[in-house]
């Protein structure tokens, strides 16, 4: 049987780093819960059910903790009453806009699982998965011209078109082991990263950041983006379904195409390409056909150099920082971005 790697090491210290962050912003992040709870509620019961489905179904708030870890980096961890612009209520749009496009990536990639309990469109079907996903999407719009400006407006939904696009990008890639790193990694910008960015950003503009420091905050939260996505991706390869809440080889059943598969296409013979072309192109899959994958994987030292790129952007990110004052949420949020690459050990 193919062996899992490189789970040598158990370390939890992002679970931690999270777990430290969340309780330096209780606060805000009760005052965000109350904000989502309350525009949860519709006139349409399943509207209501589905939705609330997944936003309670116990993911991290890892956007909105962002955008307000950003807005006290800045502040120092002072409330800021001078400007308008209401960080809770963005913190809680940006929540509604990645639950829309969970639904919606469900739905497209037919996803069983999601967390470890079977997927909104598992339970009540596509359409209403899809329907759903845009009533979180107006809500989030709701959320963004009250409590928001015309800046923050522009970056949100100039974030949701980015979104919507990666996803179509996506989809026109399907199942094609012929893509390159370049087209990957627009799709993680665009479906991850974009959002990662925009947290932070609106983060920033709440507190009276200048453009220097907006574009600092901007420039962290697309490279910590892109480091979550390229872990999460490698995970699915090594990790323990128990500790992480995921699926092994979730993504090789379901076809999708990541950068360690894309890494090992390019590296493989003629006998392994044919193998990668039936079990992702085709989807014909059979027994034993996911421990091949890790052995090739394996091989070819895909995990090992996939966490090479992630490590990559988590640099940049970390440097992208180095402008703010040191405090308390600087050194969370740098911390953050360093432990992100521990999920996989």
């Amino acid at each position: 049987m193919a062996k899992i790697v490189p789970l040598n090491k158990k370390d939890f210290s992002f679970k931690q780093e999270i777990s430290e962050l969340t309780d330096l912003c209780k606060e805000d992040l009760v005052s965000v819960n109350t904000i989502i709870l309350d525009k949860l509620d519709s006139n349409v019961p399943l509207v209501q059910e589905v939705a609330k489905y997944l936003i309670l179904s116990g993911g991290k708030r890892l956007r909105p903790l962002l955008t307000v870890s950003s807005y006290h980096m800045i502040n120092n961890g002072k409330a800021n009453n001078r400007n308008k612009i209401n960080h809770i209520g963005l913190s809680a749009a940006v929540e509604f806009i990645h639950t829309a496009t969970l639904l919606h990536d469900d739905v497209i990639d037919e996803s069983k699982q999601r967390r470890g309990k079977p997927t909104a469109n598992e339970r009540w079907k596509n359409k209403t998965s899809v329907l759903v996903g845009d009533f979180l999407f107006s809500r989030a719009f709701q959320l963004m011209t009250k409590y928001g400006n015309a800046e923050t407006l522009k970056i949100l939904a100039d974030t949701s078109v980015i979104i919507s696009e990666g996803e179509v990008l996506e989809l026109a890639n399907d199942k094609n082991l012929e893509i390159n790193e370049d087209i990957y990694f627009d799709v993680v910008n665009a479906k991850t990263a974009s959002l990662f960015s925009a947290a932070c950003q609106v983060g920033s503009i709440s507190a009276n950041a200048s453009n220097t420091e907006t574009n600092a905050l901007k420039s962290f939260g697309t490279n910590f983006g892109m480091t979550f996505q390229l872990v999460d991706d490698a995970i699915d390869y090594s990790s323990n379904k128990k500790i992480l809440g995921k699926n092994t080889g979730d993504d090789f059943k379901e076809g999708k195409i990541t950068l360690p598969i894309i890494l090992a296409y390019g590296r493989s013979n003629e006998k392994e390409k044919k193998f990668w072309k039936r079990t992702i192109s085709e989807l014909n899959q059979e027994e034993g056909d996911f421990d091949n994958a890790l052995d090739i994987i394996n091989k070819y030292q895909c995990i090992q150099d996939t966490i090479t790129r992630a490590n990559h952007f988590s640099n940049v990110a970390i440097d992208s920082i180095d402008i703010f004052k040191n405090n308390i949420f600087k050194e969370k949020l740098a911390a953050l971005v360093s432990t992100s690459i521990s999920r996989i050990y």
